[in-house]
This record gives C-alpha cells, sequence and structure tokens, in this order.
C-alpha cells in the first residue's frame, strides 16, 4: 500500500514537475501566405520582446519557441501590412495583405548613429526602396539611385569603373559638392566599390537636422548605407541573383558625312582637303569616296556587362551569419582596351555572447581591375575629317599598324586632328586594386531595454597599383611616339574611426525619450608613390623600372606626395515626443581638426514635428490617415577645402634669382633665390546654415502617400582664392557665401484592381542657387581650362555659380541692308574693313541700346544646376507577372557646346550632321545658325548664346519584365531588363549628362543596356 502510495505520490509529483517547466515555454508552429495563398518569408516576433523571433522558410513555415504567457505575435514581411496575431492554440494560419502604401509609420529608417521610426522623424531624410534599386543593371550603386530620390541629383558616366557625380540640394561650395558616404559606420569619399545586392538599406541626410550628427562632414548631405545580415533562429538561405547582357552606345551624335564635309570645307575655303582626298582614294569633289564614320570605328556595337551574385544568411537563437559573393565584369563601349571588373566578398556575423552583450563583425573584401580609355579619342572623332582612313596601307612610314593620317590629305597636324582610333589604340591605363573595409564592435546592456553602450572601430585599407604605358609608334610627325613610356605608381589609403556610443531609452505613459551621447576618433592616411622610365619594352612582364629589372632602364623620374588628417569629435542627440503627436529631435556635435588652425567646430540642430491626425479636431475626418508637420534648422561643416591653405607660401624660380661671379668671358654661379608670401590668413571650414520646412502626409486609405519640403541653405564662409589689390598675389581664404533653396515634392499611389496591384510615384525637386557674398570682389571668371578665356564661366553676386557669360545672339543678318541699319555692325565694318559682317552672321543683342557691342552687352546665358529635377515610374503585378518602368529628367539647365565652339582655334575640323544642315544659305533660310563662312570668322565664334544649349532631358531610366514561379518548391524569378534605353533631348551632344561645370568637350557616352537575368533562392 505504501509502495502503491509512493508510486501515485512520485507520478503526481512528476507531473507537477513537469507542467511547471512546460508552462515556462511553449512551441508555435505556422504558415505564412499572402492574399493569393503563396508562401512568404516573415519575420515573426514576440509583442514586446523583439529579440525573440525568427523568420519563416521558403515554403513559409516557420517554428517559434516563447513564453506561455505571450499573447500576441507580430508579422511583418516587406511589401505587405504588418499584423498583430493572438495566439490561439500552438498552429497557426496566417495570411498577409500587400501594403498598398509605403507609409508605414512603424518602419525602421537609419539615422545617424541609430534608427527611428519612420513616425518620429523630424527631418527630411530620403529612404530607398531597395526592391526596385535592385532592378537596375548597374554596378554602381549610385546610377541605381538616380530619379528615385527628391533633392539628389546623379549625373552618370559612361566610362567603365567611373563614379557619378552627385549633388544634394545644389552646390554650396567652390570646393567640394560630393556628399559623405557611411558603410556600416566607416566614412568614404563614394561607394562605387559595393555591390549592390549587398546593400540592406540606404538613407540620404538630406537637411541639417538630420546630418549635423556629422558636424564638419556633412555640408554636402550623408548617404547612409547598411549592408545585409542575417536574422535571429534564420533557417540557412542561399539566393543566387544574376544577370548577362550588353551594352549599346545609345543618342550617337551624328556627324556630317563625306559629301557634306567637302561641300562645308569648300564653302569655306578648304577644298584643298577636298581635292587631295579624292585624288587619293577616289571619287568626286562633291561626294568623295573616302566616308569615315570615326565615332562607328571608335565605338563597340555591344560591350559585354554580366553580374553574378550568391547570398547565403541564417542563424540560430544566438548567432546571425550573411556572405556575399559577387563577380562583375563591365566592357566599356570604346573599342579599345576598356574594361572594369569586380570581385567583391561580404562577411558578416553578430553573436549574443551573454543576456547583456553583443559583438559583431563585418568585412567587405573588393579586389578590382580597371582598363581606363583614353577620352581624348571622343574628342579627336568630332574633330576628324571623313576624307581620310581610319588605316591606310599606303603610308609606309606608319608603324607597327598602318593607321591613317590627316596629314596624307594636307591637313594640319596636331592633337586636334589625329586619328582617333590611333588614340585609342596606343593607350595602356590600368589600374588593379585591393580594398577591405572591416568592422568590429561590442555591445553591452546596461539596462535592459533602456542604456546600451557600443563601441565600434571601423577601418579601411586600399592598395592601388596604377600603369601607364605607351608604345614605339608613328602615324605622322605629330602622332607619334619615339621612346616607349612606363609609369608604375602605388597608392595606400589607410583610414579608421572608433566610434564610442551610449544610447538611453525610456518612456513613461505617453512620454518617450532617447539619449545619445558620443566620441568619435578618426585617422586618415594616404600616399602615392610613382617611378617612370623610358626605353621599356611592350611585353607586360617587363613593365619594372629599375636597373636591375630586365629588359628596362633606370628611372627617368620619381615622387611621392600624400596627406595625413586627424580628428575628435564629440556630440549628442536627443528625442522627445508625446503620445508620438509632438515631436523633437535636438543634436549637437563638436569637431576637432587637425587640418586647419581653427581646430574646433561646433553644430547644432533642432527638429519639431506635429502629427495633427492624432488630435481631436481630426478624429471625425475621413481624408487623412497621417498628417504631420515638420521644421528643421541646423549648422553643418564642410571640410574638403584645402588644408592648411592659409600658411605662408615661399615661392622659388628664376624671377628671385641672381647670377653672381660674371667676369670677362666667364659665366657666373646662378645662386637660386627665394621669396615669402606676404599675404596669409587663417582658413576653417565652410559653414552650412539651413532651414527646413515640410510636411508628411498618407490620404484615402492610405493609398496616396507622400512629402513637401522647402529648404533654404547658406554656405558661409566660402573658400576661394582671390587677388590682393596691387599685387600679383593671390590669398586663399572664407571670403564668400551662397544660397540654394527650393521645394521638393514626393508622391506615390499605390491601389489594386482584381489581381492587378499598381503602384505610380515620382518626385520633384526645384533648386534656386545664388551667390550671395565674395568678400568685396565684383564676380570671378572661371570656366574650361583651355578655353576659359573665350568662353568663361563667371561668379558674380546674386547670380547662380559658374554661369556661362557671353553675348545673346538676336538672330543672323539676313541682308545688306539689315547690317547697314544696326548702328554695331556697321561701327563694327568700318572699324574693320577687310573682316567685314556678312549676310549670315550671327548678329548679337545690345544690351544696353548705346550702338556699341562691349562688355556691358555680356548677360548670364544660363548654367549647368537644373532648376528642376525629376523622376517617376510605374509598377504592375499581374498574378505571376511584374513590370516596372521608370523615368528620369531634367530642366532649366545649360550646356556648353565647346565641341562646336573649338571651330574658333581649329577651322579644319568636322562639323556634327545638325550643324551643318542647319546652317545659314541665302536670305530666309536660317535665323539661328551663321552660313558656312561665317561659321570660321571671328566675329560669330565670341562667347554667346549660339554655343549654349538645354540639357533638359527626359530619360527612360529602365524597363523590366519579371515572371514569378516555384520550381520543384524553390521560388525562382526570371526577368528581362532594359537599362536607359531611350532619352528625350534637344542637346546636339552625345548625352546632356555633363559633369563639372557643364562645358561639354565630348565625355565618354552613356550606353543602353540589355540583360536577361534569374533570381533564386533555396
Amino acid at each position: 500500500m505504501k509502495n502503491n502510495i509512493s508510486i501515485i505520490a512520485s507520478t503526481v509529483l512528476f507531473s507537477c514537475l513537469s507542467n511547471i517547466v512546460s508552462a515556462q515555454t511553449k512551441t508555435v508552429t505556422g504558415r505564412i501566405t499572402n492574399e493569393k495563398g503563396s508562401p512568404i518569408s516573415a519575420s515573426i516576433t514576440v509583442q514586446g520582446n523583439a529579440t525573440i523571433g525568427t523568420s519563416s522558410n521558403e515554403n513559409g513555415k516557420f517554428s517559434l519557441a516563447i513564453p506561455t504567457n505571450v499573447k500576441y505575435l507580430i508579422i511583418s514581411s516587406l511589401g505587405y501590412e504588418a499584423k498583430t496575431v493572438p495566439i490561439n492554440g500552438d498552429i497557426l494560419t496566417i495570411q498577409l495583405m500587400q501594403n498598398n502604401s509605403d507609409f508605414n509609420l512603424d518602419e525602421v529608417v537609419v539615422v545617424g548613429y541609430g534608427t527611428q521610426r519612420k513616425g518620429d522623424l523630424t527631418a527630411p531624410i530620403g529612404t530607398v526602396n531597395m526592391e526596385e534599386m535592385a532592378k537596375r543593371t548597374v554596378s554602381n550603386p549610385m546610377d541605381a539611385l538616380q530619379g528615385a530620390v527628391a533633392g539628389v541629383q546623379i549625373v552618370s558616366s559612361g566610362a567603365p569603373g567611373s563614379s557619378p557625380s552627385v549633388r544634394v540640394r545644389g552646390v554650396g561650395s567652390f570646393n567640394n559638392e560630393s556628399p559623405l558616404y557611411v558603410v556600416d559606420g566607416m566614412f568614404m569619399d563614394n561607394i562605387d566599390f559595393l555591390n549592390p545586392n549587398d546593400i540592406a538599406d540606404i538613407s540620404v541626410l538630406k537637411d541639417a537636422s538630420g546630418a549635423a550628427i556629422y558636424g564638419v562632414r556633412a555640408a554636402n548631405g550623408v548617404i547612409l548605407v547598411t549592408t545585409k545580415k542575417g536574422s535571429l533562429n534564420m533557417k540557412g538561405k542561399v539566393t543566387y541573383n544574376g544577370f548577362a547582357g550588353f551594352q549599346a552606345p545609345t543618342h550617337v551624335l551624328k556627324m556630317a558625312n563625306a559629301k557634306q564635309y567637302a561641300e562645308y570645307a569648300t564653302a569655306i575655303g578648304n577644298e584643298a582637303f577636298v581635292k587631295s582626298s579624292v585624288e587619293k582614294y577616289g571619287g568626286t569633289a562633291t561626294n568623295p569616296a573616302m566616308d569615315t564614320d570615326w565615332f562607328k570605328e571608335l565605338l563597340r556595337s555591344k560591350a559585354l556587362i554580366t553580374n553574378h551574385n550568391l547570398d547565403i544568411m541564417g542563424g540560430s537563437d544566438k548567432i546571425t551569419y550573411s556572405m556575399g559573393l559577387n563577380y562583375v565584369k563591365q566592357e566599356g563601349i570604346m573599342d579599345a582596351s576598356n574594361m572594369n571588373q569586380k570581385y567583391n566578398i561580404r562577411l558578416q556575423a553578430d553573436a549574443k555572447v551573454t543576456d547583456w552583450l553583443k559583438a559583431g563583425f563585418s568585412a567587405h573584401i573588393n579586389n578590382f581591375k580597371t582598363y581606363s580609355p583614353n577620352n581624348a579619342a571622343f574628342r579627336q572623332a568630332y574633330f576628324a575629317s571623313p576624307l581620310y582612313p581610319v588605316y591606310d596601307p599606303s603610308l609606309e612610314l606608319a608603324k607597327p599598324e598602318k593607321f591613317g593620317s590627316s596629314t596624307a590629305i594636307g591637313m594640319q597636324s596636331g592633337f586636334w586632328y589625329n586619328n582617333p582610333v590611333a588614340t585609342a589604340f596606343y593607350n595602356t591605363n590600368q589600374t588593379k586594386g585591393f580594398q577591405i573595409l572591416p568592422t568590429i564592435y561590442l555591445e553591452a546592456t546596461l539596462w535592459k531595454d533602456k542604456i546600451t553602450f557600443r563601441s565600434q572601430l571601423s577601418q579601411r585599407y586600399q592598395s592601388t597599383h596604377t600603369i601607364n604605358y605607351n608604345p614605339v609608334y608613328y602615324i605622322d610627325n605629330d602622332q607619334r611616339n619615339d621612346r616607349s613610356f612606363l609609369r608604375s605608381a602605388q597608392a595606400r589609403n589607410t583610414n579608421y574611426i572608433l566610434d564610442n556610443l551610449l544610447t538611453y531609452k525610456d518612456q513613461a505613459g505617453k512620454h518617450h525619450w532617447s539619449l545619445l551621447l558620443g566620441q568619435s576618433s578618426r585617422e586618415e592616411r594616404w600616399r602615392e608613390t610613382w617611378v617612370q622610365a623610358n626605353d621599356v619594352p611592350e611585353s607586360e612582364e617587363f613593365w619594372y623600372v629599375g636597373v636591375d629589372a630586365q629588359g628596362t632602364g633606370s628611372a627617368t623620374g620619381y615622387g611621392e606626395k600624400g596627406f595625413r588628417n586627424a580628428g575628435i569629435s564629440y556630440f549628442t542627440r536627443g528625442t522627445y515626443d508625446y503620445d508620438n503627436k509632438y515631436l523633437l529631435t535636438a543634436t549637437f556635435r563638436a569637431d576637432g581638426s587637425s587640418k586647419y588652425q581653427t581646430k574646433w567646430g561646433y553644430f547644432p540642430s533642432v527638429g519639431l514635428g506635429w502629427v495633427l491626425t492624432k488630435e481631436k479636431f481630426m478624429e471625425n475626418q475621413k481624408l487623412f490617415n497621417q498628417l504631420k508637420l515638420r521644421g528643421s534648422w541646423g549648422k553643418l561643416g564642410n571640410d574638403g577645402i584645402q588644408p592648411n591653405a592659409g600658411y605662408a607660401t615661399v615661392y622659388s624660380g628664376n624671377n628671385y634669382s641672381g647670377i653672381f661671379g660674371s667676369e670677362g668671358t666667364t659665366n657666373g654661379t646662378r645662386v637660386p633665390g627665394y621669396r615669402v608670401g606676404r599675404f596669409f590668413t587663417q582658413v576653417r571650414w565652410e559653414v552650412v546654415e539651413e532651414w527646413d520646412g515640410g510636411l508628411d502626409f498618407a490620404l484615402l486609405n492610405n493609398r496616396l502617400t507622400g512629402a513637401v519640403d522647402y529648404y533654404h541653405r547658406t554656405t558661409h564662409d566660402l573658400a576661394f582664392s582671390r587677388p590682393i589689390p596691387f599685387s600679383w598675389d593671390r590669398v586663399y581664404g572664407n571670403w564668400g557665401s551662397v544660397t540654394n533653396s527650393g521645394w521638393e515634392i514626393g508622391l506615390q499611389w499605390k491601389d489594386k484592381i482584381g489581381e492587378l496591384s499598381y503602384a505610380i510615384g515620382g518626385n520633384l525637386t526645384t533648386l534656386k542657387n545664388s551667390v550671395t557674398n565674395l568678400g568685396g570682389l565684383e564676380n570671378i571668371m572661371n570656366g574650361y581650362p583651355e578655353w576659359s578665356a573665350e568662353f568663361p564661366a563667371r561668379i558674380e553676386l546674386n547670380q547662380p555659380i559658374n554661369f556661362f557669360y557671353g553675348y545673346e545672339v538676336a538672330g543672323v543678318y539676313q541682308n545688306q541692308a539689315q547690317i547697314d541699319a544696326d548702328p554695331i555692325a556697321k561701327r563694327y565694318n568700318q572699324q574693320n574693313p577687310n573682316t567685314p559682317i556678312l549676310p549670315g552672321y550671327l548678329q548679337y543683342k545690345d544690351q544696353n541700346n548705346n550702338g556699341e557691342l562691349d562688355e556691358k552687352d555680356r548677360v548670364n546665358l544660363g548654367n549647368y544646376l537644373p532648376t528642376i529635377a525629376y523622376g517617376f515610374n510605374l509598377a504592375f503585378d499581374y498574378k505571376k507577372f511584374d513590370l516596372s518602368i521608370a523615368f528620369q529628367g531634367v530642366a532649366g539647365n545649360k550646356i556648353h557646346n565647346l565641341n562646336r565652339a573649338m571651330r574658333r582655334k581649329y577651322n579644319q575640323m568636322n562639323v556634327d550632321a545638325a550643324f551643318v544642315e542647319n546652317l545659314w544659305t541665302a536670305e530666309g533660310s536660317s535665323n539661328t545658325h551663321p552660313s558656312a563662312k561665317g561659321s570660321v570668322a571671328p566675329w560669330n565664334l565670341q562667347a554667346s548664346s549660339f554655343f549654349v544649349e538645354s540639357g533638359a532631358y527626359l530619360r527612360i531610366q529602365n524597363i523590366q519584365l519579371g515572371y514569378n514561379f516555384e520550381l520543384n518548391k524553390i521560388p525562382a524569378r526570371v526577368f528581362a531588363t532594359a537599362d536607359r534605353p531611350f532619352i528625350f533631348t534637344k542637346y546636339n551632344g552625345f548625352t546632356p549628362e555633363i559633369a563639372g561645370m557643364g562645358f561639354d568637350a565630348n565625355v565618354y557616352p552613356i550606353a543602353s543596356s540589355y540583360s536577361l537575368g534569374v533570381k533564386v533562392s533555396f
């Protein structure tokens, strides 16, 4: 009996203990699908404790151990509405609905040194739809952002491996206009090394309130990049995403053919070249047989582009991991040694060491090889006459290739008349490099869910080796190289940033607040060593310089250069909100730098927000789902100006030397002389002061969302070099100021009709740029380096930076009577009887009606900054198909067509077809273009609006058609993409995208690309 009682008691006790243990946790399983019943990958977390969670697999299934007292789970997935699910039983079936809006207030947005809820933002932070970005077949991530973010202008370059020009809210400096890039905490000058598929988030900090946390580096905006990571309790997932295709030249500039050129050359007195070509190659004076299309000869019809990515990620309950492998190869459309190739490896691991300590590591390893083209070939292709061939076997002296020469038909020799195909061919400019960006961190929870401390060390090491080699060759007496030449340069970047961050978050009732205290130390080093030699063999195995280098002579030149900068910063950010209705963000950063005499700068900012839809007076309205007012003010710094430039400068040279000891026929000895510049000033960083007012809204059941902002930013202490009165000296200092202001508008409409989901979105930015102070100067002349005197740009008070400066063309003189009736033409002809103005010449506007054409008649002809930039997109999903189309464009900007303007110096050059087809031939034939004879007359080749053209364009940026399916229960997608297939513009050039100040001297063309790809996850 006692034994039975013992057994019963033991059994009861064991049951009770089992129940107690099992009562602590339980396992919930389930499956997550979309509204069509198809499985989707989603994140599953416990309500109130996001550290307990997992992810569903490719079949939508998940399993999660949770405390028994948990009542709700939160299910979320990109592109779907988040859902809070009650736990009723141990097996759940959950269906997510497609999100009709991008306006998710609970979405986490990456900000400087942390994250914030989208609904709590007080700054206009631009976010990027990474799914749409991934559809672009580009090798540089910033090219994929073109037209996608309001306030961000991106000017692309067609050359493989090149980086686009990026401007955030205009230009506020004469020195550096590029934004700061922060990749997983590391400061970078660009992100051309990154694989776009490795990026998880991109945030653009556009205003001072958002960017002031980066202080002296943030004046031109900040682009934050976060790369992909694994998730806790995530089953291992492998994804392949790749495409292959080709690039093709687009909007190819059509030049005058042989017949048109012969007619034009004859009209301007160059008929001797036509005659020589006919005698040598055949044809007639009006229709020569030789007709070389130099751009066609210089361009490939198809250039390979391919990109392959393999992502591996997952995690357990304590460790997450992620790895990315990437290979990219892009050939250039110039038919020469012209290519970019990259290998990327991304590694990431986070570990929960204890309940209070996390540790993590990430690294980006990049190996690249670039063969850069000789872009001078494109400029020469515009100049080259069609009357001689690419190859000419009759030229006995030509070696090693029988390239043709303009001198064979009696034309001038010289750079501008060189054979462009030979220029491209006899060029080797290769850069090989290696880069690694390792990051390690420790994060300690000092007070659960309230106080954390994070210490992170981010580093960058980059090594590049650049070789320039010119072989021995001969084409003519000018286009030749009698001795081979090799230049070898090694460059090294070694940077580090150490960040220490203490974060406190808490709440009491409806009050929520956070406080960030931070300290950052950084150092940047760069050093380049170069050496050069002559008489180096053509074989690459001999491309070494040194006495013992096989086949190579001693160095004929050697040099080194570099810099080292260090800085330390202290910063803080506080946020507060009441009931997510009244919002406040305040930041302050103190920056110390070794670059300037003034060591410290201080950068405060404040942002306010008011969510109107949470007010009682908005309770009964049915229109707005969300309506928030924002306002912000702050200061930013730009240390991208010349460091230490204010120190006194020592000059040397013959002007300061003397010869001593001359006697009779004995020459004396030259003694070097020196002079110390008498003028210098302390230089400090430029400071941007900005205020912004904005409105965020969502209405019509979240189908229409958007934001409107007005910004006004002024750069103080603008740094530039100015002349000293009554002296030849110039002094560099902080003298001026410039203002950028405008509107930013973004709209998105998403809806569904039956099984068809669609989205229409767009953004528009306006810009007004104005110089408001030049330190007492009236103006500064600027321009394209070689022709700034003939075709200047000008910086002037109350005008945009670097506007084109010249005469305004009023028309074309149609007859002699019109010339005689014009006081300007009449006066000119009296003073220049041998070169008079004739019918068919340009007529310039007399701005002050004084009867003279003088400096006062030169005006602002426009500048390179667009006054409007925009982008819009369309997206459709029907059953298993999806289609997206993206557009991008600018308006209000001008381009100075230096290609045409070069005729001032080189009248034997070719002309583009549009130019020759629109020339004035007789009275009434044209009121926009001069006659053929007038096109080379000095009167018509002054800086004028004739050479300044509209840079406006609309480009179809991307078209992608995809089909989604399952292959043996493995999700897969195939897609076809056309990138930059069409452009609509009136500009007479290869591309209206001109970097720099808008002077077009034949840039590398931008290509279209067409590809097929596949994405598979398993």
